[in-house]
């Protein structure tokens, strides 16, 4: 474990950086495992930036980039990449757009020129925009059968309310039907810009030649007058809600908790991670698991999680904290208050020394892992970049953790962990009624309210 962690700390500090005239950030990392060529562009555009009522806008352009250019039809640019072996990416999420790219590192100046001519070429052929959109509005319909799918959208509509975060990334049926061509060529123009953007490659270049190589198909990439609306600040919910969605004809109750948490700058992030890995981040191990799961034998599964949040330029949005299980319906009423019960014990309460020697050795382990592949450390240096911290942050995450003492990390979680949150639940409301204390507000709606 010490030499791999050694090995890789080595690898990180061989990393060039150069701001082309255009504005576009480029980090270059050599890792010489082997001949691999790994290109990951980060343009700060995403679902956020959709406007209203044209929710979807950002995931319609990210994926008819690849739809044909002024020097190929898509069909070609795919038989092209195909016969280099390449993989070729792209993926709209909340905040950004990422397209990657993985070749041989022999292939990659090939690559690259195929890369150039659809980021900086796209036609955004009418057509494939009409095939597309009936393909989505066609996912978007069939997806509305999957409660899974369902109460994660209701989630992020009760927890982020007004929210850009608040619509799904793929938008809705009657939003996508609003699209048209001009508004993918306008989200382009405005967006997708070397000046908003950050790029980075890990490969078994140096990294001298590997900016170099880059430069030579991006740096004629025109720099435009970035113009952003302002999305505004998060308002997490204030009072503990439970609102329970009607869908009929299922037998399970699908649950989630979401609340405030906090963001990748805080100074107690990494404690927050550890206290969240106890509670419900661990599996079997966990404290939720442990109780609602194998104790009761009430949930299919359970979980929570940690979202880091974001920062944009000088913005930092905090990220939600999220916990979760699936339970018959006869149990639902009873697992629900086992959850209250056991994040209030964790914030009353704390946790033992046993769990967090349990956690110490999960992370030294799990984290170092985390830079083994080239899309693992491309990811490393991108989230670095993004939050304005050292590359070798992953590394100090490591030392932090193994350093922490048990009363640091019960303060962290009395002060952290939600004290107000929305309980989102998906059931058969002619079978579940809602029988738990302790809500200020709890209410039944129909499951039609997911329209936007």
């Amino acid at each position: 474990m010490i030499y791999f962690i050694l090995a890789e700390v080595k690898t990180m500090q061989k990393v060039e950086e150069k701001i082309l005239e255009n504005g576009l950030e480029i980090v270059a990392v050599k890792k010489d495992n082997l001949p691999i060529f790994q290109l990951s562009l980060v343009i700060s555009a995403g679902s956020v930036d959709d406007p209203r009522g044209k929710e979807g806008l950002a995931n319609l352009t990210a994926s008819l980039l690849d739809e044909g250019s002024k020097k190929y039809t898509s069909i070609e640019i795919f038989e092209k990449f195909e016969e280099l072996g390449t993989e070729f990416s792209i993926s709209a999420g909340n905040w950004s757009t990422t397209i990657s790219l993985k070749s041989l590192t022999e292939n990659a100046e090939k690559s690259l020129e195929i890369f150039s001519e659809v980021l900086l070429n796209p036609t955004f052929p009418s057509e494939e925009l009409e095939k597309l959109k009936k393909r989505t509005i066609s996912n978007i319909i069939s997806q509305k059968g999957d409660p899974d799918y369902v109460v994660r959208l209701l989630l992020d509509k009760e927890l982020y309310r007004k929210h850009p975060l608040s619509h799904p990334i793929e938008g809705y049926e009657n939003t996508i039907m609003n699209i048209g061509r001009d508004d993918i060529v306008n989200f382009y123009s405005k967006f997708y810009l070397p000046n908003n953007s950050i790029l980075v490659v890990v490969s078994s270049l140096e990294p001298k030649k590997a900016i170099s190589l880059v430069e030579k198909y991006l740096s004629k990439w025109k720099r435009g007058e970035l113009k952003r609306e302002y999305i505004e600040n998060i308002e997490y919910p204030k009072e503990k809600e439970m609102l329970v969605y009607h869908f009929p004809g299922i037998n399970q109750a699908y649950v989630f908790l979401g609340a405030k948490g906090i963001s990748r700058t805080n100074k107690d992030f990494t404690k927050l991670r550890v206290v969240n890995y106890m509670f419900g981040g661990s599996g079997f191990s966990s404290r939720i698991t442990k109780v609602i799961r194998v104790k009761y034998g009430y949930a299919y599964w359970s979980y929570s999680s940690l979202d880091p949040g974001y920062r944009r330029n000088n913005a930092i949005y905090e990220g939600a904290f999220i916990a979760g299980f699936s339970t018959k319906i006869g149990s639902a009423n009873h697992a629900i208050e086992l959850l209250l019960e056991e994040l209030n014990k964790a914030i009353n309460e704390g946790f033992t020394q046993e769990e967090l020697d349990a956690s110490k050795s999960y992370y030294e382990g799990s984290i170092a892992r985390q830079v083994q592949t080239y899309s693992q450390v491309a990811s490393i240096i991108i989230n670095a970049k993004i939050w304005k911290i050292p590359y070798d942050y992953w590394l100090r995450d490591i030392q932090e953790i193994k350093d922490l003492k048990l009363e640091e990390v019960n303060k962290t979680a009395k002060e952290y962990l939600p004290k107000n949150f929305v309980v989102v639940v998906l059931a058969d409301t002619t079978q579940y009624k809602p029988n738990v204390k302790g809500f200020d507000r709890v209410e039944i709606k129909e499951f039609k309210a997911i329209e936007n």
